[in-house]
């Protein structure tokens, strides 16, 4: 008779364990769904406020999402691009950095990247972040014409003219290459 009450109030704690297990993960899907929910809106907010100008918001609006979800490469992606709007290149870099390297496959972080470093005179830094981009993706045309720029200003035509020729070669009707070309044939 003890035996049988033991193995009965096993299976009734056995079973009342695996009966609460899935209420406790569904708790934990449903907080977690609520939080994108929130943190969708707060990603749609910071995009109108961009629209509109107000990069002082926008900015705001990407770091509270950022705190809810601080390994979200894009929304320090949103950070850094209303920084660069603002001229305040040293916290875009920053933001575009963090972006980066939660995200290190994405192209056109790396590009941003080389875009502020350039901005910032770090030509360098500039020309690493653009092979970056290009390395990300063979593809990307702007990333071609900011490494050519780059390359001009270090003095490296030849390598210029390279960068200027793929270019080229993705997107001939990129307006920027009329310019560069200019530049590199001057040189």
């Amino acid at each position: 008779m003890y035996t049988q009450a033991r193995n009965v109030v096993c299976v009734l704690l056995l079973s009342s364990v695996f009966i609460s297990v899935p209420s406790v993960v569904y708790g934990e899907v449903v907080v977690a769904q609520k939080t994108n929910d929130y943190v969708k809106q707060l990603l749609d907010e910071g995009r109108r406020l961009v629209d509109s100008g107000d990069f002082n918001g926008a900015i705001a609006v990407y770091q509270q999402a950022a705190n809810l979800e601080p390994r979200n490469a894009s929304i320090h992606s949103g950070i850094g691009y209303a920084y660069v709007q603002q001229n305040n290149f040293p916290a875009a870099l920053s933001a575009f950095r963090r972006a980066s390297a939660l995200n290190p496959n994405n192209s056109d972080f790396h590009y941003a990247i080389g875009y502020i470093s350039g901005n910032l005179g770090d030509y360098q830094g500039a020309k690493d972040a653009y092979r970056r981009a290009i390395q990300a993706n063979r593809g990307n045309a702007n990333a071609y014409v900011g490494l050519a720029t780059i390359l001009v200003r270090l003095g490296e035509y030849v390598n210029a003219k390279w960068a200027y020729d793929q270019a080229a070669n993705i997107d001939p009707r990129n307006p920027q290459l009329d310019e560069l070309r200019g530049v590199i044939l001057k040189r």
